[in-house]
């Protein structure tokens, strides 16, 4: 395998574009960007004309958008004020978080003694989110604003322990197809002590459902089903992470004492099965999951054969890129090369080492060398980013939208469904389309 730095940054979405995801995962919070005009229409485009006060606040459901005048900075504590009187109008509102860029912290703005107040005089949690790059990274990238935007949440969290539970799993079937890959597990699974654990990103219910049917107890997630109830995470804490991008996000938990699984991500089958295991054998449990992970394969084998032999090229843009890849070249596909938009070699280790040899990681990928390497390369199918999703069929290439898999729940065995059942439909539809134009 090689692993290529072009340091192209021209295709990257500002972390701004994220604001709405964030939101809908966040359910109860409310999230408010502190910036210049220029900052608030790349959030979202602003029909009316921003009112000459400052600050001035315009609002999509649960984004407040604080545009700051550079001509007339607001004095400390005004913004918390505007924030305060616009919570009032925000039904079920029971978090708050307040990111703010470079422009507001060169304007005088101190986010997090703004968010001091708010939580003072609205008494819900509240904290500031930060939108400078960090590390080695070349620019600020949507998977940022996620990544911390969950530490504060971890931070937020209550400080707690993870009691031992008694807990009891049921008797997987048989191994048989993966047992060098996940052999990790013996023929049967025991019943054993374990702690609960806490899952950090964003999955859903079925992945939680997928563990607790291994016999693990899942105690809650951050995000969550509600922004007032978060899981208490602390000495003894296990976490799980869903995402391999939350790098922030794990050393906040480190900070609090709890143990961080680095394993594969639960995308794809085998992902998702070595995933149950490393949690189980985490808390204290041995768990095997060959025989689901093979009769998910089995369940699966109609759209493996519509894969097996595609060659698929991923421009790179959600940072979910490499986990897919790793499950599309499981299912028998071509993985021509993986742009990543980012690369945490220490959360993606065990990831970069299932993949194999024979694909190329272009990290920070540029857009045009992406283009020139597709040309040659005449891919089945690329993955890519809306930015270059237009540039890419314009020069007849067959393209899927790396968000449409996020929208979908790549996450467990039943995302892995819906991954190639996404795919088999790209396909197909290019076929007719071609059987058309003969």
């Amino acid at each position: 395998m090689t692993i290529l730095n072009e340091s192209g940054v021209a295709d990257t979405l500002s972390p701004l574009h994220a604001l709405s995801g964030l939101a809908e995962k966040l359910p109860g919070a409310v999230i408010a960007v502190i910036g210049t005009r220029a900052e608030a229409f790349l959030a979202q485009s602003l029909d009316a004309a921003i009112p000459d006060r400052s600050p001035a606040i315009r609002r999509s459901p649960r984004v407040v958008f604080v545009v700051l005048d550079p001509a007339e900075p607001p004095e400390g504590g005004r913004i918390a004020s505007r924030l305060i009187a616009e919570a009032a109008g925000i039904s079920g509102a029971r978090m708050m978080l307040l990111v703010a860029g470079r422009s507001a912290e060169l304007l005088g703005v101190d986010a997090e003694f703004e968010a001091r107040l708010v939580a003072r005089r609205l008494d819900i949690p509240a904290a500031a989110v930060s939108l400078d790059p960090s590390g080695d990274s070349p620019g600020s990238l949507v998977t940022d604003l996620e990544d911390r935007a969950l530490a504060t949440l971890v931070n937020l969290c209550p400080t707690g322990t993870s009691e031992n539970l008694e807990l009891t799993a049921p008797t997987p079937k048989r191994s048989g197809l993966l047992g060098n890959f996940l052999g990790r597990g013996r023929e049967e699974t025991h019943a054993g002590r374990g702690k609960a654990v806490v899952l950090l990103g964003s999955s859903g219910d079925e992945l939680a459902e997928e563990l607790e049917r291994a016999g693990v107890e899942v105690a809650g997630s951050v995000p969550g089903p509600d922004a007032a109830t978060l899981p208490a995470i602390g000495e003894g804490t296990v976490i799980a992470l869903t995402d391999p991008h939350l790098t922030d996000t794990s050393r906040a938990a480190e900070e609090r004492g709890a143990t961080v699984v680095r394993t594969l991500t639960p995308i794809g089958v085998d992902g998702t099965a070595r995933f149950i295991q490393d949690v189980s054998a985490a808390v204290g449990m041995t768990a095997n999951e060959l025989g689901r992970a093979r009769e998910a394969w089995e369940e699966m084998e109609h759209l493996r054969n519509r894969v097996r032999g595609k060659r698929i090229f991923f421009a790179g843009d959600t940072g979910y890129e490499i986990p897919l890849a790793r499950f599309l070249a499981d299912a028998g596909a071509v993985v021509l090369e993986v742009g990543a938009p980012r690369l945490d070699r220490r959360g993606l280790a065990s990831e970069i080492q299932a993949m194999g040899a024979d694909v190329d990681i272009v990290q920070y990928p540029d857009w045009q060398g992406q283009i020139h390497r597709a040309d040659e390369t005449r891919p089945d199918v690329v993955i890519t980013s809306p930015g270059l999703y237009a540039p890419l069929v314009a020069h007849g290439h067959v393209c899927r939208c790396a968000r449409d898999f996020l929208a979908a729940g790549p996450h467990g065995y039943e995302g892995a469904r819906r991954i190639l059942e996404m795919l088999v439909r790209t396909f197909e539809r290019a076929e007719m389309l071609d059987s058309v134009n003969l």
